[in-house]
Parts: C-alpha cells; structure tokens; sequence
C-alpha cells in the first residue's frame, strides 16, 4: 500500500504544470528601511537609502500575501502607538520614539520581487 501511494507521490511531482518554469518559485520580499539611530530627522528612518541596504523582513510566495502582511503590520504599529497614548502614566519619551519609528518603518515598508535588479548592490535606482 505504501508503494503505490510513493508512485502517485512522486508521479504528481513529475507531472508538467501548466505554469512557466521558475513561476512556482517566484517570491516576494518584504523590506523596510535602514535606521540611523542618531538621527531624528524622519526618525531615523533611511526610506531614501537604496534598495540594495534595505532589510528583509519576511519572504512570501506571492505579492498579495506580502501586501497582506505589510497591511497588518501598519495597522498593527498604528494600534500600538495608540495604545501608548492612553496609557497611564504615559511611557517615557523614549519608548514614544521607538513606537514612532517602529510606526514609521511600517508605512514606508515595502514589497519587492526577489528578482528585482534594485536588490543588487550593483544596481542604480
């Protein structure tokens, strides 16, 4: 019984798929920028560095699940600056600051293909 569920196992896998070759492996980054910890401008948030020194943060099979996730991620760093502000007594001034950076990351986070040429150091924007 085992043998014949091995054979249809290893026949689906070399069966031909409709889609192009490679597509089954496509994938999606999410990236957010670098932070400069000793600025305050913008919070630190280098959104204008270059695509090659961004981070990656998570890998998707396909764009809608990285949009799907970058989404929550923004409303989850919205929530949680709010939450801060009716906190009592409120957090330091430090911890406001990470809550907006971290908030801040979010919204300029960014979903890329992993074949995307701005990936490479090499490559100019």
């Amino acid at each position: 019984m085992r043998s014949i569920a091995l054979c249809m196992a290893v026949a689906l896998l070399m069966a031909p798929s409709n889609a192009p070759a490679g597509e089954d492996e496509k994938r999606w980054y999410l990236m957010e920028p670098p932070v400069d910890e000793t600025s305050s401008f913008g919070h630190g948030v280098l959104d204008q560095a270059p695509l090659s020194r961004w981070h990656r943060i998570a890998t998707f099979s396909s764009e809608a699940a990285c949009e799907s996730k970058r989404k929550d991620e923004v409303e989850a760093s919205r929530a949680e600056t709010l939450r801060l502000s009716k906190t009592s007594p409120l957090p330091t001034r430090e911890t406001f600051r990470g809550a907006y950076r971290d908030s801040r990351l979010a919204g300029v986070s960014t979903c890329v293909s992993a074949d995307d040429p701005q990936l490479t150091s090499q490559s100019t924007p």
